[in-house]
This record gives structure tokens, sequence and C-alpha cells, in this order.
């Protein structure tokens, strides 16, 4: 069995400690094989919220992670580094020199894409070229793992606000994707947590916002976890998603729904 957990939009300058510690324990608790983080790890791209952010990342015991940046990790108010072309230098020096990163391990393939751009402050955009070399990438993929495209930018909308977050050429990637193999989609952005299947085949999941203060509506705190099992173990069921959600009476994540993606596309609570 292999384990997976997907964080996103965690907002360090605009986070609260205790969700923080209750991400880590619940990392502690699982066995998770990979950290999945899908952008916006700082809320204004400083310095000392990327210190934060790397020092919460290495402090999860998880021996493999994959992060890409989101639009609020390009700095916002130090314009003449975006007008410069070192809009994501600060992200390259806490957190990953590598912005397009991919990850293969038991269970998993996962392929990361940067969705951001330093002229643009919310909205991002996918070129030709990285939508070309994502498909190459699946296509080398194991069809006994797992293939997942992460995203900071929801390809697909979970909710009907999100359409405009989307980024531009979102369907032509989907469509590419998903022909070269790819059977789910990670994003964040939206802070609000949900599951669609844009494309037969093919499951896009958003999540919310993992451990910020910035809660949009009725959306807690929440996380996802993937599990991927090789079928030798009698379960009726390979692949399986469960959103986490903050319980403040807890003090802990607690899981709320759980979302059977293969064989059979039921939902379970």
């Amino acid at each position: 069995m292999a384990l997976l957990m997907h964080l996103s939009d965690l907002h360090f300058g605009a986070h609260d400690q205790a969700v923080c510690a209750a991400v880590a324990r619940l990392a502690a608790r699982l066995p998770v094989t990979l950290l999945v983080v899908s952008g916006d790890l700082t809320q204004r791209a400083t310095a000392a919220q990327f210190a934060q952010a790397r020092e919460f990342l290495d402090s999860l015991s998880v021996p493999r992670r994959l992060v890409v940046p989101g639009n609020h990790d390009l700095p916002l108010l130090a314009w003449w580094e975006r007008l410069g072309g070192h809009a994501h230098d600060r992200y390259v020096r806490w957190i990953d020199s590598e912005l397009q990163p991919w990850c293969a391990v038991p269970g998993f393939c996962v392929i990361g894409v940067d969705t951001t751009r330093w002229w643009r402050h919310q909205r991002g955009s996918l070129s030709a070229g990285q939508i070309l070399h994502v498909a190459q990438r699946l296509e080398q993929a194991s069809p006994a793992d797992w293939r997942i495209v992460v995203s900071h930018h929801p390809l697909a909308a979970a909710h009907e606000e999100d359409r405009s977050h989307r980024p531009h050429r979102a369907a032509q990637a989907l469509a590419r994707w998903r022909d070269a193999g790819a059977q789910l989609v990670l994003s964040g952005h939206g802070h609000d947590p949900g599951l669609v299947q844009p494309l037969p085949g093919l499951w896009a999941a958003q999540a919310g916002t993992a451990v910020s203060v910035r809660l949009r509506a009725h959306a807690p705190n929440s996380l996802f976890t993937l599990e991927h099992r090789d079928g030798a173990t009698g379960q009726d069921w390979r692949r399986q998603l469960t959103r986490w959600d903050y319980s403040r009476q807890a003090g802990e994540f607690l899981p709320v729904q759980r979302h059977v993606l293969d064989p059979l596309p039921t939902a379970r609570t």
C-alpha cells in the first residue's frame, strides 16, 4: 500500500500554528510515502515566510515530496523582481530549484507543472511546450502506477466560481494528458475542496487551504490523501481519495469523505 498526502495553499504569514501542528501529527500517524504541495506556500513571498514554509515541510515525517509554486509565491510588492526576470528567485532559494518537478515512487507517478506567470497576479497559464512535456512524461510512466499531474491553478472547475481561475489552455491540457495516460489532476487556489470528472477516465481533485486562516465560506482547513493498493490485498478497490477536514473541537484532521476512483467511481462517506 502506498499513501500520498496532498496539501495546498499554506499561505505562511497568514497561517494557523495549531492547524500546522495537526497536519504534522496526521503525517506522523499515517504511512505517507509522498507529500505533494500544490502552491501558495506563502502569503506575500517574503524571505521570512518562505523560511517558515520550508521549516514546516522539513518537519513532516515524509520521505519524499513534490512541490509546485503558486501565484502567491511570486513577490507582489517587489515588482522589480517580477519585471527583472527574478519572479521565482525566492521560491528557488527556499523551496526547490525545479519548477516542474516529477517523482516516481511505488504506486504513484506524479508530474508537476508551473502555471504561474510573472505578468499575472492571480490567473495562470500553460504553454504548448509544457503540455507536450507533461504528456511525454505520462507516456513514459508505468501503467501500474497512479498517473497524476499537479498544478496550482485548477484545470477543471470543482465549483462554478472556479471557472475564472482555470489557466489558459486548460481544456487543451486536460484532453492531451488524459490521452497520454493521466488519471488524476491535483490543484488548489480556490480554498474550497471538490472532486469532479472533467473527461471520462480522468478525475480532478481541488484541495482547500491546508493551514491558512484565509478560509472560504463553508470550507474549513482541509487536505487530501490518496491510497493506492496493488490489488493483492483482497480489497474491492485499488485507488481511494480521502478528504480530511480540520475539526477545531477535536484539534485534529478527521476523515469526512472517501471516494473510490478505481475500479468503480462510487463515493462513500
